[in-house]
């Protein structure tokens, strides 16, 4: 007590930065907590996934044997698709999408492979909703980012539209059907790539699709309270829309555990312009 009655400025200002600092911890709304520093807790990851199997996935075998769940992006493309949203851009879009390659004779030749396929294809939206580059990027397992003329993912949107989308939309509850694309904001990106910049052992990232599920039971009330940013945008007509997780790879083909199970996307056009 002495010393405190020698130094009264010091105690006044330690209690002064304790109060702030309380003030400023009430004031931290849980909605401002980005989606890229909270993976999705496991019984939701997992359910998510399994769903997607049990019931979408299955329609899409159906439809073409080839259909895949998984795919990989390198490093390189995976982080360059976030270093070059332009100005004007506050999401990234991803497209549901299917690549017929008899509609483009000697063009897109590494998408070859993904012929008759359920794929993605990504673009930079601004807040109205308008593509601002014109074009659309191919990343998940090829080499290089391939550029899409936007003529020619329109076409693929529309194949989507007319082959596959109307097989799977029995499995969404909700009368809208399957969603057309997903959107992964900015901010959300930026925070992601900077975590991964962190890590050393980073390869590739993997991209899994899966479909939404009625979360109460998965959650506790703290993941919902985290969370809550997210499950705002969505209703019990929700379930069985396509999303996806993605995962971080490191050499050896094992999961980066911080870097892996999130889900940063919103569904299209739930929640677009």
């Amino acid at each position: 007590m002495k010393k405190l009655i020698k130094f009264p400025w010091l105690a006044g200002l330690l209690l002064c930065l304790f109060l702030i600092a309380c003030v400023d911890k009430k004031q931290l709304p849980k909605e401002d907590v980005l989606l890229a520093h909270v993976p999705m807790p496991a019984k939701l990851d997992s359910a998510m996934r399994h769903s997607f199997d049990k019931e979408t996935y299955k329609i899409l075998k159906k439809l073409n044997a080839k259909n895949e769940k998984s795919f990989k992006v390198n490093k390189e493309n995976y982080l360059q698709m976030i270093e070059q949203i332009p100005a004007g851009a506050d999401r990234v879009a991803f497209s549901f999408v299917q690549f017929n390659k008899d509609k483009f004779p000697n063009q897109y030749q590494e998408m070859a492979q993904f012929d008759g396929e359920l794929y993605m294809l990504y673009y930079y939206m601004d807040k109205s909703g308008k593509n601002i580059t014109g074009r659309a990027y191919a990343m998940l397992d090829v080499k290089q980012t391939i550029e899409i003329d936007e003529k020619d993912y329109e076409i693929m949107e529309i194949d989507y539209i007319n082959n596959i989308k109307p097989y799977i939309d029995k499995v969404v509850k909700g009368t809208q059907g399957n969603t057309l694309r997903v959107k992964m904001m900015k901010d959300e990106l930026l925070a992601y790539k900077n975590r991964a910049m962190t890590k050393k052992n980073v390869k590739n990232f993997k991209i899994t699709l899966a479909q939404w599920v009625n979360y109460e039971s998965l959650l506790s009330k703290t993941e919902s309270s985290i969370l809550r940013k997210k499950l705002k945008l969505y209703t019990d007509e929700s379930v069985g829309q396509m999303t996806f997780i993605t995962d971080c790879q490191n050499p050896e083909g094992g999961d980066v555990e911080s870097l892996s199970g999130f889900d940063l996307n919103h569904f299209c056009p739930q929640d677009c312009p």
